[in-house]
């Protein structure tokens, strides 16, 4: 009888179908193509049949190596939940996390809830790399980070991935933000003529925004473009227009800025912890989503 398919190599073959080469494998778990060839290699032998194609510009797998994949998915899948259920016998959080981070959400939820963290578990061990959405849930995906907080604007839709489980953790309006007080009841459209700075279309906040100004009657005049949410701000107090903002965007705003909820529209967003679904249980993993719905 044949020894079973070693488990991590198993994984490595996976990333490589996922990626449709070697390279992508080795760049997704931090290792040299080199080393991933030669654990594919070991697999094969395992395994007694080929399971990559060498071709002249990659690789291919070859009809062991995509049944070999597909079966690998789910064996991973199972090992990822079997290792969150044999983590919950242990009370002492030890161990690596790495979280991508949406900026406007660094300061303000993860530094607090790993400051906690670390107090009461010493020996945890976070990685914390700032990126936009797209980026931290594709690097979740790949397996470069385990938890991703992005921000999902009401009219932005942010689709979330397969096998990803994604929990709310905090929830704040969009303020106005301009460098005169707003009158009480201040609306959108009240604001149809005054020049805006704000985010991008491509961007979800720009594209929320946009929305709402749209379904006010109008389409703001922007003058200053920018996805620097920080930035923004400070156009504000420099006097280039409004500015329609999340909450945790404007804490460390200069001074002088003056806010104001706009009367007749509820327009907000929410920032949610991803983990591959997978790890949901991992118990480390859900002590970091509870300190930042905590934060």
């Amino acid at each position: 009888m044949r020894d079973l398919p070693d488990p991590n190599r198993l994984r490595l073959l996976v990333d490589v179908a996922h990626h449709g080469s070697i390279a992508g494998a080795a760049r997704a778990n931090g290792i040299t193509a080199s080393a991933v060839s030669q654990q594919i290699t070991t697999l094969e032998r395992e395994c007694g049949v080929p399971l990559l194609e060498r071709l002249p510009r990659g690789v291919a797998l070859t009809a062991a190596g995509e049944v070999l994949a597909e079966r690998g998915r789910g064996l991973v899948r199972l090992l990822e939940a079997t290792r969150g259920d044999i983590d919950g016998f242990d009370d002492h959080l030890v161990g690596r996390v790495r979280i991508g981070t949406i900026a406007s959400a660094a300061q303000a939820l993860v530094l607090p809830a790993l400051t906690h963290l670390r107090r009461l578990h010493p020996d945890i061990d976070a990685i914390v790399t700032v990126a936009e959405p797209h980026s931290s849930l594709a690097a979740l995906h790949e397996g470069r980070i385990d938890l991703a907080l992005v921000d999902v604007y009401e009219h932005a839709p942010m689709p979330i991935p397969p096998r990803v489980s994604a929990t709310t953790v905090h929830r704040e309006p969009l303020v106005l933000i301009g460098r005169e007080p707003f009158p009480e009841g201040t609306t959108l459209a009240d604001l149809a003529d005054a020049p805006w700075v704000m985010p991008p279309p491509e961007a979800a906040c720009g594209q929320s925004v946009r929305y709402a100004c749209r379904q006010a009657g109008f389409e703001p005049q922007v003058r200053w473009e920018t996805d620097d949410l920080q930035l923004l701000s400070r156009a504000v107090a420099a006097g280039q227009g409004v500015t329609l903002l999340p909450q945790l965007a404007i804490e460390v705003d200069p001074p002088g800025l003056h806010t104001a909820i706009p009367a007749g529209v509820r327009l907000g967003r929410e920032i949610r912890a991803a983990v591959r679904s997978g790890e949901r249980d991992r118990p480390l993993l859900k002590a970091v989503t509870e300190a930042l719905k905590s934060a």
